[in-house]
């Protein structure tokens, strides 16, 4: 997949294999979504004047989650573009209030920029840490309507994944702007279920995105798809949230068998492009997918 790239008449398609970030061009102003970390925010920038967009006109970015992969490009983005409103939902913005929050985000940032470094996907991994605090301008909230120089966005409440999670959706062009709420794509065919907060509210979340039948999916990772991709994109993650979940109801009856199930799943998806992230942290995620199954109402209910 090229980066940058033209996805429609008036959404670009920036950052690289690890991070999509998206340019929508209005008449006269434009808007990012998602901002990637410390080390992307230079590329996002070079990307920007190859497309000979004047930086002057992006007067917005919209941030959907309060995890560090989604946050810590922000404030590179806007010391390069001062003029720069920043937004996102009020949880995110309560989460980024706490200094605890944000010294984990600023770990997180180094581990992902070392790793991105060492993979080849920037050019360095040498950056003054970014500051989080007082960041967000402005709240949006679910149900919000956007008005952006003829380029309206609805806001999309997305639980499941992240605390106070909000997708965005243009639904002149049905372009979904879904972050990790339909799971992260590992290219070719893996896909990585990421209900780290709530099974039962990830799985609604899901249906409902899918209901839309967006034209466009456009999530926080590994390129953007449409057609067929984009059917299969759905089919693919939906099978695999399924499998995990049957693998984890029947595997995971005792301690014992809970880690020999944290190591198998971390050895199915720590593959490809997850691994921008450490291990570490990795294996804790898969962790908390097996707690998050076991404490579902989907098996309370089974």
């Amino acid at each position: 997949m090229k980066y940058p790239q033209r996805l429609t008449k008036d959404v670009m398609l920036l950052g690289n294999q690890y991070f999509s970030i998206y340019l929508i061009r209005g008449r006269g102003s434009h808007t990012l979504i998602e901002s990637g970390i410390s080390s992307t925010a230079e590329q996002i920038i070079r990307q920007i004047g190859f497309l000979a967009v004047d930086m002057s006109g992006i007067h917005n970015l919209l941030l959907t989650h309060a995890h560090a992969d989604h946050i810590t490009g922000a404030p590179f983005l806007k010391k390069m573009m001062p003029w720069l409103k920043v937004k996102t939902g009020p949880e995110t913005e309560r989460l980024l209030a706490k200094e605890s929050i944000r010294k984990i985000f600023l770990r997180d940032d180094r581990e992902i920029r070392t790793r991105l470094a060492a993979l080849g996907a920037v050019e360095n991994s040498h950056f003054d840490e970014p500051s989080l605090e007082n960041m967000i301008d402005e709240t949006i909230r679910p149900g919000q309507i956007l008005e952006f120089d003829g380029n309206p966005l609805e806001v999309l409440d997305a639980p499941g994944h992240c605390k106070g999670g909000i997708a965005l959706w243009q639904p002149e062009n049905k372009v979904l702007f879904c972050s990790d709420y339909l799971g992260f794509y590992l290219p070719p065919d893996r896909f990585v279920p990421n209900f780290y907060v709530d099974y039962d509210d990830f799985s609604e979340t899901f249906e409902y995105l899918s209901e839309l039948k967006p034209a466009w999916i456009c999530p926080g990772h590994c390129g953007a798809y449409t057609g067929e991709d984009a059917i299969r994109f759905i089919d693919k993650s939906r099978a695999e949230v399924k499998w995990v979940y049957d693998y984890v109801v029947n595997n995971c009856q005792s301690l014992e068998k809970i880690e020999k199930a944290k190591e198998f799943l971390f050895d199915r998806y720590y593959v490809g492009e997850a691994t921008m992230f450490s291990a570490q942290s990795t294996r804790y995620c898969m962790e908390i997918l097996i707690r998050r199954i076991l404490s579902s109402k989907a098996m309370a209910q089974s």
